[in-house]
This record gives structure tokens, sequence and C-alpha cells, in this order.
């Protein structure tokens, strides 16, 4: 019996501590590429010939906090359900892998580039499931709070 709990909390170990290293990947992958859309967005502005400083200052803090990380976490729950853990794993490679592009890349190109989604998990259930969990409104708050949103309905507009 001792053998059998023994065994049955080693297997659990690992897997907790997969899920927690899965979360981390996630926050600084979001992390970097909040940094590097909003970063697209100015660029956009500036070869439009709009004034990207408005944008600069305004840009929103995309580090993790506690919100951020317990919508994180229900998302990679949410995916994982929906797919495995190794087609989050996969994800997250492939965000990672994507990163140094994104220095070149316009938000057209963005548009076309790679979902990103785990296989089995579709565009509209992302969408859901990033509202449920939390993630769109925490993004749309920042951007509001931050003026950015506001700052870039203005440069669209020709303000």
């Amino acid at each position: 019996m001792k053998k059998v709990l023994a065994t049955a909390l080693l297997v659990a170990l690992p897997a907790t501590a997969f899920a927690e290293t899965q979360l981390e990947r996630l926050e600084s992958i979001s992390e970097r590429l909040n940094d590097a859309m909003f970063s697209a967005m100015i660029r956009m502005v500036a070869k439009e010939g709009g004034n990207p400083e408005p944008l600069r200052a305004a840009m929103p803090d995309g580090t993790w906090d506690d919100a951020y990380r317990d919508a994180g976490a229900c998302i990679l729950d949410r995916y994982t359900d929906a797919s495995s853990a190794s087609a989050v794993d996969t994800m997250l490679d492939e965000m990672e892998a994507f990163i140094p592009r994104l220095d070149e890349i316009d938000l057209a190109a963005m548009g076309e580039g790679p979902s990103f989604l785990p296989e089995g998990v579709s565009e509209d259930y992302s969408m859901t499931v990033n509202s449920e969990c939390g993630l769109t409104d925490i993004m749309m708050e920042r951007m509001s709070e931050s003026g950015f949103m506001a700052t870039m309905m203005q440069s669209m507009s020709g303000k």
C-alpha cells in the first residue's frame, strides 16, 4: 500500500510542476507578445504618417499580476481540457519560436500569421475562453487606463 501511495505522489508531483511551468512560460510569452503587439500598432501609426509618441507614452503595462495569472491559469486549464497538455506545450513552443520575428512584422502580417491555438481549440472557443477567464477584460481595462485605446482611436481617425 505504501508503495502505491508513494508511486501516486511521484506521478502527481511532475504533473503539478508541469502545470506551473506552462503558466510561467505563458506569462513570459504573453508579456513579450503584448509588448510586440503594441509596438506593431505604434509602427503602423508611424508608417501611415501619424505621430507615434503619444502611443509610446500610453503603452499599457503588460506585466502579469495575480488577476492576469488567474486568467492565464484558467485559459491553460480550458485549453488542456479541450485538447491535451502536450498540445498546449506545442502551442507554447510555437509562440516562443515566433517571438524573434515580431520586430519585423506589421499588424496585417500578425493577423495572417499562425493562430497559436492547440489542436482541438477553435478561434471561436479561444475568444470565449479568453472572455470567460477574464483576459479580455484585463487587456481592455489596461488599454483604457493607460490611455492607449483613446490615443489609438485618435490616431486612426487622423486627429
